[in-house]
Order: structure tokens, then C-alpha cells, then sequence
């Protein structure tokens, strides 16, 4: 009877043995599993992209302004008062039609002065003609001495070259008369009028400032001076064809061609300007318009281009987060184009590169990671 209690007693002994061990052991199976998921827990999870081929590239859109082909400003010629104007804002008109009319009383007072001294000159150098004719006359008579003769027939030239200025002056201020008369100097559209019936109007000939009296523009053709980037501008040829986007008309492209470059850098702004031109013979487009310039863009067989968010900038200069396996290298790149939400990376990066999205600010060199291929490049 003690014996088989003895039995009984090693077996429970022995089971309970193992099973103290057997708690040792998960336990610190559990402990290993928690100290490898804390130290998991405390590596930062990224997410990785890759450098993408430059295959397609979005065009580069930059804002301008539409200009009219020929934007005029009208001056007078003579000074004077309105006297009537023909056209208002927005009416067309023909070269050379009379948009308004001048009274200019102090010119016709001059040229009735002019007048008068030609007349008066006229008078002089014939009364000096006669009287050189006579002393030539009398010259072989010996009543008048040759220095006597020489002197009228000097004074006879002398009053003539009066005369003749005389006349110049009052035919220059004939010419004038025409000034009278403002007109359209090309076929266009006015679109300013600054003044109106009785206004003074002053040629800028007393004070150097002239009165702008009407403004117009022949909008049959329309061009945009657009500022480009200098990086991009090398790109855009002469005579290539450029495609306009206006607000007020949603939808829709207009096709315009480049026709020159300035040859000169802003420094200010690094950019360009480029000369477009286009045909507008329906006349919906307006000088003055906002417009965007779709210049298009070819890609580059070499370069990659990676998302926005992945450039990391410090002292040092631009680099990429890379990895290597979990371990993260700031790699020194170049930077080429700005794609909007891609950068041309021209250099540093292989297509095999993992490339960390959104890297945080204290990532740093040899750094260990968690990577996540990202489900959708940005």
C-alpha cells in the first residue's frame, strides 16, 4: 500500500516538474518575442518608392498677359482745345479715319504772322534786287564805287535767303494744319478715350508732356511676351508651337507659335522672356487677357524622377533617404526640372535605389527601418 502511494507520488512529482519547466520555457519565449517586437516597435516604419524613367513629361505651364500686335497710343501734334471727337471705346476704324478734331487759335495765329513776314520779306528782297540792279548799272559810270556794288548785290542775296526762310516757317506751319486732324494711323478698335468736347490738349512741345487722347489696337493678331525659366528655355526653339489656355474660355487651346527669344537672363527672376504670336481673326481674344503657356517637355533617357516629398535638404546639400536592405545612406543627388509632383533627378540615383517617402527630419545616416513597398507612388 506505501509502495504504490510512492509510485504515485514520483509521477506527480515528475509532472509537476515538467510543468514548472515548461512554463520557464514559454515564458521566456515570450519575453525573447516581446523584446523582438519592442525593439521592431522602436525602429521607424517607412514607406519606399523608386526612381521612375522620365518617359512622360507634363508640360510647363506658365502664366502671361495677351498683348494686341499693334497697341497705339494717340498724341497731338498741336496744341489747342477738342473740338469734336468721332469714336467712342470699342468702335473700329480705317487708317486714316478722323477720330477728332483740334482748334488750335495759337496756330493760326502763328501762321498769320508767317504770313505777314513773307510778305514783308518778300517786299525787302525785292526793294534790295532793285537797288543791287541799279548800282550794277551805274557801276561803269564810275558814280558808284565796286565796293558800293558788291555790298547791295550781298544785301539783295542776304534779304532773299530771308524770304526763303520766311516762307519755310510758314510753310511748316501749314504742314501743321494737318495735325488738326486726329486719325487712325493702322485699321484697329479704340479702347481708350481721355478726353472729351472743350479739353485742352498740349503737344508737350512747351513741357515735354503730351496729352494721350485715344488709345487703340489692331487685335486681328495677338501676341504675349512670357517670362521662362532659365533651365527650361534652352529646350523651346524658334518656331515651335505653343498652346494658350484662357479662363473665359474653359476648354479650349489655342495654338500660338514662339518667334524669338530675348537673348537675356532676368537676374533677378532667372527667366527669359519669349516672345508667342497668334492669329485671333474672329477677334474673341482681348489684349490684356490672363493666359497660361503650355510649352511641352521631353524626357530625358537618363534621368529619373522620384516624388516631390522625398528630397531631404540639410547643411550638407540635397540628398535622398536610400536603404540598404533596413539600413538607411543619405545619398548626394542633382536635381533637374521641377515636374510639379515629381523631380528630373539628373544624377546619384539608380532605378534599383529604395528611395524613403516623406523621410522625418531626424532621419539620419545609418539609421534602421522598418520599409513598406508604397501602394501608390505619389
Amino acid at each position: 500500500m506505501s509502495g504504490r502511494i510512492g509510485v504515485g507520488g514520483i509521477i506527480l512529482l515528475v509532472v509537476g516538474v515538467g510543468l514548472a519547466a515548461f512554463g520557464i520555457v514559454e515564458r521566456k519565449r515570450q519575453s525573447e518575442v516581446l523584446a523582438r517586437d519592442s525593439a521592431a516597435d522602436a525602429r521607424w516604419q517607412v514607406e519606399v518608392t523608386h526612381g521612375q524613367p522620365e518617359l512622360k513629361v507634363p508640360d510647363l505651364v506658365v502664366p502671361g498677359q495677351l498683348q494686341a500686335w499693334v497697341d497705339t497710343p494717340l498724341y497731338a501734334h498741336a496744341s489747342g482745345y477738342l473740338k469734336q471727337w468721332n469714336v467712342d471705346i470699342g468702335q473700329r476704324v480705317k487708317a486714316g479715319q478722323v477720330i477728332a478734331v483740334l482748334q488750335t487759335p495759337d496756330l493760326d495765329a502763328e501762321e498769320a504772322q508767317a504770313a505777314a513776314q513773307v510778305k514783308s520779306a518778300q517786299s525787302e528782297a525785292e526793294l534790295a534786287r532793285v537797288t543791287a540792279a541799279r548800282y550794277a548799272a551805274l557801276l561803269p559810270t564810275h558814280t558808284v564805287s565796286p565796293q558800293d556794288a558788291d555790298s547791295k548785290r550781298l544785301d539783295a542775296d542776304a534779304q532773299q535767303t530771308t524770304l526763303e526762310a520766311a516762307r519755310a516757317n510758314l510753310q511748316r506751319l501749314q504742314a501743321l494744319d494737318q495735325y488738326r486732324f486726329i486719325t487712325a494711323p493702322v485699321d484697329g478698335i479704340v479702347t481708350v478715350r481721355n478726353i472729351d468736347v472743350g479739353g485742352m490738349v498740349d503737344s508737350g512741345s512747351a513741357n515735354g508732356q503730351a496729352t494721350e487722347l485715344f488709345h487703340m489696337a489692331d487685335i486681328r493678331r495677338m501676341r504675349a511676351y512670357v517670362p521662362v525659366p532659365e533651365t527650361e528655355v534652352t529646350a523651346l526653339p524658334t518656331g515651335g508651337t505653343v498652346m494658350l489656355s484662357l479662363r473665359e474660355f474653359p476648354g479650349r487651346l489655342w495654338p500660338a507659335t514662339l518667334i524669338r527669344h530675348a537673348r537675356a537672363v532676368d537676374p533677378m527672376k532667372h527667366t527669359e522672356l519669349v516672345e508667342l504670336t497668334l492669329d485671333n481673326p474672329d477677334e474673341k481674344l482681348l489684349p490684356g487677357s490672363y493666359l497660361e503657356a503650355h510649352f511641352p517637355r521631353r524626357g530625358s533617357a537618363q534621368a529619373l524622377t522620384v516624388p516631390a516629398n522625398t528630397l531631404i535638404f540639410r547643411a550638407s546639400g540635397t540628398s535622398l533617404a536610400v536603404l540598404s536592405g533596413e539600413v538607411v545612406h543619405l545619398k548626394p543627388v542633382i536635381v533637374g526640372r521641377d515636374l510639379g509632383d515629381r523631380l528630373e533627378i539628373l544624377s546619384g540615383l539608380s532605378s534599383t535605389d529604395q528611395v524613403v517617402v516623406s523621410p522625418p527630419d531626424s532621419l539620419a545616416e545609418g539609421a534602421h527601418v522598418i520599409p513598406h513597398e508604397a501602394k501608390v507612388t505619389p
